[in-house]
Formats: structure tokens, C-alpha cells, sequence
């Protein structure tokens, strides 16, 4: 598959750039300097970036270096195929990786109590917690935004992330935020996509 012609033709210098890397770089290499250890797309620079993690992780009780902001608001375009490699637009989300054992294993043990009373769980509820034990669970990865208002510190993240999307530059995108248990598992989960990427556009 061509790069699609919308990324290569006027368009920001950085994300022509970053759609030939997807192509040209090992996955590998692609998801160190491209989506994990660089300043998203959105800000200016990384002062900025670090004052906003800062603000986000003291509210959710996590350490800065903890929180990393993933998908089209860290690379200016989303890596996914069947979003057609869209570029970051006035309604994307605000895609934040959270790294936290402890907020992780306590999520664990709410989707596993919740998956044995199933009759008291709506019928989305369910299905969101199924799709936890089918999949994400296993990779590592808590899709929060999905259950949130199941969790004990639900109701803190779900104030902590509406404050972070009223925080320049994020300002008027919604911040949702995926739960990791470690970083290795953050970096697997983000590998998947880079390689799925890299096969579609080569």
C-alpha cells in the first residue's frame, strides 16, 4: 500500500517525516524515537509537555515519567489502517498511557469480582469486561476509560483527566487514559501497532 496521498501532500513537514519512518525504521526503533521517548506532536517543546504530565500525574497519583501521551496527539497522525491514517484533528482524543502496578492489579481485581456477578452488570458493562479477560488483560493494557466509574479511584481519574484536557495545549480534546502494568507492556502493545502500520503502507 502507497502512503496515502493525504499525508504526503501539504501537509506538516513532521508528519510526511514520521510516515516515512513508520516505513523505513525497524518497528522496534520506530516506537523508541517516534511514539515513547519523544515530545508529542501537540507541544512545543518538551518543557511544556513535562509541566503538563506533572499537573496530570500528582492527580492521579502516579510519577510523571509514568505517563506518556500515545497515538495521533503524540505523532500528528494515527498509525491505525482502519482509521485510515488519519492526521490529528480538532475532535481527536488525547490518548495517554498511564504505567502503574499498583492501580493495574487493583483494576485486576475489580474486573475479576465483576466477572463473577455478571447479572448485576448492564449488558455494554459485560461486554466491556469480557473483552477485558479476552484480550486486554493478558496484554498488560486496562482500557480505563471503559470502566472507570467501576473503579475505586475512578471518580479521581475521571476529575484528574477533564482538568488535564482544560490544560494548554489539550484544550477542548478529550484526555482518555489506558492503564498499563508495566512499561514492557506499554512498549508490546505499541510494537503490535507500528508492525501492523509498517505492513499496510509498505
Amino acid at each position: 500500500m502507497p502512503v496515502p496521498s493525504h499525508l504526503t501532500g501539504g501537509v506538516d513537514t513532521k508528519v510526511a517525516n514520521l510516515v516515512e519512518a513508520a516505513v523505513a525504521l525497524d518497528p522496534a526503533e520506530f516506537c523508541s524515537h517516534q511514539i515513547l521517548d519523544r515530545v508529542p506532536w501537540l507541544f512545543d517543546d518538551r518543557a511544556a509537555y513535562i509541566d503538563w504530565k506533572q499537573s496530570l500525574a500528582e492527580a492521579l497519583d502516579v510519577d510523571p515519567y509514568a505517563i506518556c501521551i500515545v497515538g495521533s496527539a503524540a505523532t500528528g497522525v494515527s498509525l491505525s489502517p482502519t482509521k485510515e491514517f488519519t492526521l490529528f484533528h480538532e475532535r481527536s482524543d488525547i490518548d495517554v498511557a498511564v504505567i502503574s502496578s499498583h492501580h493495574f492489579d487493583l483494576a485486576w481485581r475489580t474486573i475479576r469480582d465483576l466477572s463473577l456477578q455478571p447479572n448485576l452488570l448492564s449488558n455494554t458493562m459485560r461486554t466491556k469486561i469480557a473483552k477485558h479477560r479476552s484480550g486486554l488483560i493478558f496484554d498488560g493494557c486496562i482500557a480505563t476509560d471503559s470502566i472507570l466509574s467501576k473503579l475505586e479511584y475512578g471518580p479521581a481519574w475521571k476529575d484528574a483527566l477533564l482538568r488535564a484536557g482544560k490544560n494548554p495545549p489539550v484544550i477542548g480534546h478529550p484526555v482518555k487514559a489506558r492503564l498499563y502494568r508495566d512499561f514492557e507492556s506499554l512498549r508490546a502493545y505499541q510494537l503490535k501497532s507500528a508492525r501492523y502500520a509498517r505492513e499496510e503502507l509498505e
